[in-house]
């Protein structure tokens, strides 16, 4: 059920719409203003709790929504910088976390029944991180069942929807959060990315996403908990920032990244800061299709008029992948581990029902499509150790691979999915577009997931509004570590275009 704790006529005077001077300015921004005395973090917080007040019923995108609690956190704030105190970089900025991250005292369910009643008993350590900063927790964004799906529904939470147009999907799992931070409610997301789970909404909402290298976030309190646990894989998922522009991502990542005592498996890298080299000083790769996944018209001519401009800047650009077999094999890691991760510790019925239920929804048609996935994929399901230990070795072969490839090539720029956002539809349904009918998962997965089962970094970056008055974007990937340059070659290529645009109606 939606919480909201606050009366409406809070909003009555100063937050009137017409008056709202913060909302869709960067977290970066409203950062330098709160520091320097020129705004409050409580007539912040004010106006984006008036923003979610105004339009959250049209698109659910926040599920809890902690009015009271900010506020007497934006005071607090306010208290603090009048003593010359700042927390961290984000001191009095309102932020978003995705629901599947603990939060002390607060419910994390993942829109499953089965999870209605976990509530986490401490925060997730990059939600203490985020506190740390200084940000303000404004609420818990929508994310569909057990987080396995680009759209939102689930058992829980009423359907969330696309500020630009609400007949279709924001994308997921991170949805409620792409569609909060596009009409407006905040200024960063803390979302994860598992198969697509941060870079699909950012790119249906035409937003920046990162998913970040594999094992540079922690990992501890990143989703609900099964009576009597007893196992952690944790392959191919990172938590990663969505914002409306590469600064804030960058800054989001700064405050997320490195170890904790609570996860020996982050390494301490020892992060290069970017080099500040100009476009003409980059080698760049690009592709707008894959092998057995093109793309349609719209986003083959996006990627192509790139690569032109990038050309005409003086960037060395050449239209390559490593070879005409790593795409398939990365998909084939990613199916033979994925069963691994969403059903470790459980029973074995219940891993056939699980299995059941991805084959008659999500993976609809994969049995006539990509038999050779389900092959994998029912191996996977089996829970052999040696099965497992051969996808290790497999998934450790293909980093390599990508890794040399990123050894001639800086960046490789990339479709993020077969077209625009789609309309919301039952999980499963077969999908038109652009004259061409595929599988439900054939839409948006086989051009995210191969960089889940490589670990390499990919940070999506909107190029505009389509045909339909939908974003458009692509994903630039980078080899491990790499994320300082990425975001110095980012923020080259957003300068380039009109990054974020306003969905109408919000203002």
């Amino acid at each position: 059920m939606l919480t909201f704790v606050i009366q409406a006529g809070i909003f009555a005077n100063e937050n009137n719409r017409t008056m709202r001077r913060y909302i869709y300015k960067s977290a970066t921004e409203l950062a330098g203003l709160i520091r320097e005395g020129k705004a409050t973090s409580t007539d912040i917080v004010k106006e984006h709790l008036g923003q979610i007040h105004d339009h959250n019923d049209k698109l659910n995108a926040l599920i809890s929504i902690f009015a009271e609690e900010a506020l007497q956190q934006a005071e607090l704030c306010d208290r603090e910088a009048m003593e010359g105190k700042f927390r961290g970089p984000l001191h009095g900025v309102p932020v978003t976390v995705k629901e599947q991250f603990w939060m002390k005292g607060k419910r994390c369910t993942v829109n499953f029944k089965m999870f209605k009643d976990f509530v986490a008993s401490e925060d997730a350590v990059i939600v203490k991180r985020i506190k740390n900063s200084g940000a303000i927790i404004l609420g818990q964004t929508n994310v569909p069942r057990m987080l396995i799906d680009y759209q939102v529904a689930g058992d829980i939470y009423p359907e969330g929807k696309n500020p630009y147009n609400t007949d279709y999907s924001p994308g997921g799992s991170t949805g409620g959060g792409a569609a909060a931070l596009a009409a407006g409610f905040t200024t960063l997301e803390l979302g994860e990315d598992f198969g697509g789970s941060v870079r699909v909404p950012a790119n249906f909402c035409g937003l920046y996403g990162l998913k970040p290298t594999e094992k540079t976030v922690p990992f501890h309190g990143n989703g609900p908990l099964s009576n009597n646990t007893n196992s952690f894989l944790m392959h191919m998922i990172q938590a990663g920032p969505l914002a409306r522009s590469v600064d804030d991502v960058e800054l989001l990542w700064n405050i997320i990244k490195g170890p904790d005592e609570s996860d020996r498996n982050i390494p301490d890298i020892n992060w290069q800061p970017s080099s500040g080299k100009s476009l003409a000083d980059y080698k760049i790769a690009w592709t707008d299709s894959w092998p057995g996944f093109e793309t349609s018209t719209q986003i083959s001519k996006l990627i192509q008029s790139l690569a032109i401009t990038l050309k005409t800047l003086g960037c060395i650009i050449e239209k390559k992948i490593p070879d005409n077999t790593i795409h398939q094999e990365s998909l084939e890691t990613f199916v033979g581990l994925f069963p691994y991760i969403i059903v470790q510790g459980t029973p074995r019925l219940a891993r056939s029902l699980i299995k059941l239920e991805l084959y008659g929804k999500f993976l609809k048609g994969i049995k006539k499509e990509l038999p050779h996935l389900v092959k994998i994929m029912n191996q996977a399901f089996k829970f052999n150790v040696n099965h497992y230990g051969k996808m290790i070795l497999q998934r450790s072969l293909i980093t390599q691979r990508w890794e040399h490839f990123f050894n001639d090539f800086d960046f490789l720029i990339c479709p993020v999915a077969f077209g625009p956002s789609y309309k919301r539809c039952k999980l499963g349904t077969k999908l038109h577009y652009d004259g061409k009918e595929m599988i439900y998962l054939n839409y948006a997965w086989p051009y995210v997931a191969c960089f889940n089962a490589s670990g390499n970094p990919s940070l999506t970056i909107p190029l505009g509004l389509g045909e339909e008055g939908l974003p458009l974007g692509v994903q630039i990937v980078g080899k491990y570590w790499s994320e300082p340059e990425l975001f110095n070659f980012s923020k080259k290529v957003a300068a380039l275009t009109r990054g974020f645009i306003k969905p109408n109606g919000y203002d």
